[in-house]
């Protein structure tokens, strides 16, 4: 009687996983499939839509980092700018000193000549 009785619960489940598989193929899988094909051109736009977007970012990434290697020269340059007008300022400065001495040097080398020429001039 045991075998028997374990003969028909085996039946009975096989027929109960039976009726849930023509369930799922008559009921659920028609449902599913609707549902995918309504879905999926949605689903489809917003892919479609982030990989636009991820496009622009990586796009832009490159522009960011130029943006900053060319702020990064443009502050370069400005330092190379500000010590090259320092440095023509100190030469300037060398310059207008070197041309007070050479003026000086002059006038005191033309009241020397003067002087010795006053010295001739009175014989």
């Amino acid at each position: 009687m045991v075998p028997e009785k374990r003969g028909f619960r085996e039946q009975r489940g096989l027929a109960g996983v039976n009726n849930l598989i023509i369930e799922l193929n008559d009921q659920v899988l028609p449902q599913t499939q609707e549902s995918m094909s309504s879905n999926i051109p949605s689903v489809l736009a917003k892919l479609e839509a982030a990989k636009q977007i991820t496009n622009r970012i990586q796009q832009r990434e490159p522009e960011a980092d130029q943006k900053d290697r060319l702020q990064a020269n443009r502050e370069r340059r400005k330092a190379e700018w500000e010590a090259f007008v320092i440095e023509q300022r100190r030469k300037s400065a060398e310059v207008e000193e070197e041309h007070a001495k050479t003026v000086e040097w002059l006038k005191e080398q033309y009241v020397r000549m003067e002087e010795d020429l006053a010295k001739f001039r009175t014989f």
